[in-house]
């Protein structure tokens, strides 16, 4: 009778979630009495831009930080690199081993990682407003001597507020902080500067 009173884990964890409590008659219908985690080895999944995927190399070290320590960073190894394009926000998810052996990080955890990139082309930071989506292409609305047109781009790095852009853009280049298919490419429009100079 003794041992149908002792619950055994398969393996060593923390108890996260505990449903019952002393004197609470459970059954095989009435759900799990605890979820219990193993936390020394996390998986940390990054979704990359398409534009990063080609300098990722397998066992690279990435630092990150959680918003429950801040002024602490911590490390991750690259494990994975998936092999399936979201077509969506055109990004591959990589996935990597945080070794947790003093169990300070927890499952579920928000993480901003550090990631090293490397260009193979130039780049562009603009608002994050001035690039628009359609279903059938990512672009920018560039202004050449008062005529809009329609620049095809990628996204890369995002910032707060601002994005990294891939494309046919130049330095001096005039974009439209707002970009929409409303504004077909031809329209004649008046530019000025942003609001904050750019």
């Amino acid at each position: 009778m003794q041992a149908y009173l002792q619950v055994t884990a398969p393996f060593d964890g923390v108890i996260t979630e505990r449903n019952v409590h002393q004197g609470t008659l459970v059954g095989p219908s009435s759900g799990p009495m605890l979820r219990i985690q193993e936390v020394s080895r996390l998986r940390l999944v990054v979704y990359v831009p398409e534009v990063e995927v080609g300098g990722i190399r397998s066992d690279q070290d990435v630092r990150f930080t959680v918003p429950a320590f801040p002024g602490e960073s911590f490390s991750a190894k690259v494990q994975r690199v998936g092999h399936s394009l979201d077509t969506k926000t055109r990004s591959m998810a990589v996935e990597l081993d945080v070794m947790n052996r003093d169990r300070r990080l927890a499952p579920g955890m928000f993480a901003q990682v550090l990631w090293p990139a490397r260009r193979s082309a130039p780049s562009f930071v603009v608002p994050a407003t001035a690039v628009a989506t359609t279903t059938e292409r990512t672009f920018v609305v560039r202004v050449r001597a008062g005529v809009t047109e329609w620049v095809d781009v990628k996204k890369g790095a995002a910032l707060p507020g601002l994005v990294e852009v891939f494309g046919d853009l130049k330095s001096g280049d005039q974009v439209a902080v707002r970009g929409t298919d409303e504004l077909r490419a031809g329209t004649r429009v008046n530019t000025k500067p942003a609001a904050d100079g750019r």
